[in-house]
């Protein structure tokens, strides 16, 4: 028993030295270095086909009635000409945060958690952001069609319905870059440690 309690003295004391020692490297520091300029890479590959995204939905128009349009949707187009800065500006921080931590980690400033939950809060950041923009186009013709109603517009009967289908696209845009942006953090400060 003497002797398995004299070793593991000495493997304590061994990895009191092996973190004390200069040149040591984290592989983590370097792993979370490499997502940060996955983060930006990714961002400026993004970019593009987000503009060509929100170019579409703010040229919207309902195929029945032309005049109902992105401006017909309370706030959606301030909102929608605004999302692509706030995601390239997203990425970007993103990538500084992960670069941050990375040589925090490798000066000796933590450590690294890295597990399968908190690379796919990652990559599920950057999935909520193209769902968005996906499904955003087939809210707005569904919401279009209510408030057309053939043509009568919204039942009267269903009070204050029209004033919440009008602010709906707005909701699901602001949702859909808000979970983008928490999961993306969520997943940088799992893997960061911190």
């Amino acid at each position: 028993m003497k002797k398995i309690i004299d070793f593991g003295l000495r493997m304590k004391a061994a990895g009191e030295f092996r973190r004390s020692e200069r040149g040591v490297m984290d592989i983590g520091a370097i792993l979370l270095m490499g997502i940060g300029m996955v983060f930006l890479a990714v961002g400026f590959i993004i970019f593009p086909i987000v503009t060509t995204a929100t170019d579409a939905l703010l040229a919207y128009e309902f195929t029945t009635n032309a005049t109902i349009t992105d401006a017909s949707f309370t706030g959606f187009t301030a909102v929608v000409g605004i999302t692509p800065l706030l995601i390239l500006i997203g990425f970007i921080s993103a990538a500084v945060f992960a670069m941050f931590l990375g040589v925090r980690i490798a000066k000796g400033g933590g450590g690294t958690k890295l597990d399968l939950g908190s690379l796919l809060l990652l990559g599920v950041s950057m999935i909520f952001i193209a769902i968005g923009l996906i499904i955003l186009p087939v809210a707005l013709d569904g919401i279009a069609t209510v408030i057309h109603g053939g043509g009568t517009g919204v039942n009267p009967l269903y009070i204050g319905l029209s004033p919440i289908l009008l602010v709906t696209p707005l909701l699901i845009l602001i949702s859909f870059v808000s979970a983008a942006v928490i999961s993306g953090f969520f997943g940088i400060k799992r893997v960061g440690g911190t």
